[in-house]
């Protein structure tokens, strides 16, 4: 910024001086002879000298008024330009039109995203197909394991006459049949209707929240706003919360659940917190949790999710998708 305002300053004040110098030798008398020939002697008269002086120093302040006045200029275009971004941040329409002729044209790429990334009826069939595949590997590699385990461990007290013993390995199987139970509930999450079949997001997530009450220990605490967009916007959030949920009721052991839904003019906004356990995002574990998908899945709906998280500080996921009014789905 320094530079520029002296840079600005030392072109104003070569072309200023240079032209009231010219302008002076021209009207000058002292300084011109035979015929209009320049003569540089005249200009060292003293007379001549002050007034060459005076020129230095209004051509100078000129300079430096015009230096200032581009700065001034340039700071405030800067700042209105800063304006408008927040003002995009914020969902506002932007002052400068070529600003919010680019915020425009990215809302239109992004309802064509969204429009794009509606499945048709194979790709449905093929999501299908790998949703119960993914259910059969999940079902093999922990629920049957566990109920394997615990057949086990019940098997080896079997005749025994040692009390303590019978007890303690009595606690167990109950410990690895309760997250085989656990297990099983986060998994008939994948069970219910990815799609929500006409109703809003709002009443789909409600429904789930109520169901999930009444099944686990934990406590969810929601605030549903009833927000608008396409079915395919709201489609796609129900299934990534269903998603989120489902890895915290076999991952995160919590006791608090808080699930909100709200939108702005331009996005709609779901965060899920739980205060289980966390994990470190580093680590292969946190591939684990399948939350991977969600940030692909939300990128594909033009928008982006956010996963904060640390051992033992619990996990938050939000996730910020533009919306698309009904009818632009329709277009």
């Amino acid at each position: 910024m320094k530079k520029t305002i002296f840079t600005t300053f030392a072109l104003a004040f070569v072309i200023l001086f240079s032209l009231s110098l010219t302008l002076f030798a021209f009207f000058e008398p002292t300084v011109f002879h035979n015929g209009g020939m320049m003569d540089m002697s005249g200009m060292m008269i003293p007379e001549n000298l002050t007034k060459i002086w005076l020129l230095l120093f209004v051509s100078g302040l000129v300079s430096l008024v015009i230096s200032l006045v581009n700065y001034g200029e340039n700071i405030r275009i800067r700042q209105d330009f800063v304006k408008d971004i927040e003002r995009l941040n914020i969902n506002e329409i932007p002052l400068n039109p070529e600003v919010a002729q680019v915020a425009k044209h990215i809302r239109d790429l992004t309802g064509e995203i969204q429009r794009l990334s509606n499945p048709s009826t194979e790709m449905r069939a093929e999501i299908i197909e790998e949703e119960r595949k993914r259910i059969s590997r999940e079902l093999h590699d922990s629920v049957s394991q566990e109920l394997f385990a615990a057949t086990m461990i019940l098997s080896s007290v079997e005749g025994s006459t040692d009390l303590k013993s019978i007890q303690s390995q009595t606690l167990l199987s109950l410990k690895i049949l309760h997250e085989a139970q656990n297990e099983m509930r986060a998994l008939l999450l994948h069970l219910r209707p990815i799609e929500l079949d006409g109703k809003s997001l709002s009443i789909g997530l409600t429904g789930l929240i109520n169901e999930l009450t009444a099944k686990i220990s934990a406590n969810i605490n929601y605030r549903l706003d009833d927000v608008h967009s396409s079915p395919t916007i709201e489609d796609n959030l129900f299934r990534m919360a269903q998603e989120v949920l489902s890895n915290t009721l076999r991952h995160a052991h919590a006791e608090n659940i808080d699930i909100s839904l709200r939108e702005n003019l331009r996005n709609i906004i779901l965060t899920i917190a739980d205060d289980g356990i966390g994990f470190d995002q580093t680590e292969k574990r946190a591939t684990s949790y399948g939350l991977s998908n969600l940030k692909e899945r939300a990128l594909l709906l033009g928008g982006h999710c956010d996963i904060n998280t640390a051992p033992n500080h619990g996990t938050k996921v939000e996730i910020r998708v533009p919306k698309v009014s009904n009818d632009t789905s329709n277009d």
